[in-house]
């Protein structure tokens, strides 16, 4: 090993700290000059911000703080909600996703009324109820209805553990159904008030109420059988109801007319003699013996004759031509030639009105006498 003097390792050490000093002093500087530009670039952004003596920077950075806040808060409100559905054990926030298996529909508000005790339900839905009856009063059957609606509802949720609290249950949603229905019957929803008085009847068969309103339901569909019975079991029940006795009268009258409407078209379609020659008397003419139930169906037969002439559903033409002419047969009389006679004068009705080509299917010289 070389040996050295005291002077020179005391110059290599001096020389150490010499390197070690500089390299401090540098990295002194480096830092200075850094913070200097960052100081200055900052000056230089904020001079560029004003004009005249405003500084409109503060109120940028206001801005900026005020959208910081939104989006924290709502951040925070879906985080909130998520953490009610999200069954994941994570710090809950925006990026949750439901699971593919449930229902994207929030059902918070039904769970709430299920999670009810029936009193409770009972006592919201007549609360409701009574709100729909003054809205009723006030002849706002739209409110009206979302009121029933809304009380309803509670029994869609509503289990009765007793007899008891059943008979509670049906005395509060019997009279919404029903209030219901006739909301339906102002604004002529004759589907919805079919549907709701059915439920009523389900609870108490003997509802008048019911009855009439499903009769009126027919009535305005002219459905006259349909409206004859349940208006008929309205009367059975209650034989003094002035409503009822009404209703059944509008109803005797429309069948009536009805009945007229249909007369009066089977004769205007077979008038035109110039036409249709001696066509009308042979299909209007009436055996000696028949009977009021044979005039009223051949006057059937002449209104559908006119119905498949009017164009609808004209794929059916050859279908109600076949019907109409067989159902005919019975009203012709049968004496040999007059017989032919009426077979012959329906068949060139029914080729006048546009049944031309038929012929080749069935002719009257093919069915019997």
């Amino acid at each position: 090993m070389a040996a050295t003097s005291a002077a020179a390792y005391n110059l290599a050490k001096k020389l150490c700290q010499e390197y070690e000093k500089r390299k401090k002093e540098e990295k002194e500087m480096n830092l200075k000059h850094e913070n200097t530009d960052v100081h200055a670039e900052n000056n230089k952004s904020e001079i560029s911000r004003k004009v005249t003596e405003i500084d409109y920077g503060k109120h940028e950075k206001t801005v900026k703080e005020l959208d910081r806040q939104e989006k924290e808060q709502e951040y925070q409100r879906k985080a909130t909600e998520a953490a009610q559905w999200c069954t994941l054990d994570h710090e809950h926030g925006p990026n949750c996703k439901r699971p593919p298996t449930s229902c994207s529909q929030d059902h918070q508000k039904e769970w709430q009324i299920y999670e009810r005790s029936t009193e409770e339900k009972i006592a919201a839905a007549e609360r409701f109820r009574q709100e729909g009856n003054e809205a009723y009063r006030k002849r706002n059957f739209g409110l009206a209805a979302v009121h029933y609606r809304k009380a309803l509802l509670h029994f869609d949720y509503t289990f009765a553990e007793t007899e008891d609290l059943q008979n509670q249950v049906d005395a509060v949603k019997l009279p919404c159904l029903l209030n219901l229905a006739a909301c339906k019957c102002q604004q002529e929803d004759w589907d919805e008030v079919l549907t709701q008085c059915r439920q009523a009847l389900e609870i108490n068969p003997r509802a008048v109420k019911a009855h009439y309103r499903v009769g009126l339901a027919y009535l305005a569909r002219d459905e006259f059988e349909l409206a004859k019975d349940a208006l008929t079991s309205a009367h059975e029940i209650e034989p003094s109801n002035p409503d009822i006795a009404a209703a059944l009268k509008q109803l005797k009258k429309n069948m009536e007319d009805y009945k007229t409407r249909r007369r009066d078209v089977a004769k205007e379609m077979l008038s035109g003699k110039d036409q249709v020659p001696d066509v009308a008397e042979q299909v209007t003419a009436q055996p000696a013996d028949a009977t009021g139930a044979e005039t009223e169906e051949a006057c059937w037969i002449a209104s559908v004759l006119v119905w498949a002439h009017s164009g609808r559903k004209r794929l059916c033409f050859f279908q109600n031509f076949v019907r109409v002419f067989y159902r005919v047969l019975p009203f012709c009389p049968r004496e040999g030639a007059r017989h032919a006679s009426n077979i012959s004068g329906i068949w060139n009705l029914a080729v006048h009105l546009g049944f031309i080509g038929f012929g080749c299917l069935v002719s009257p010289s093919q069915i019997s006498s």
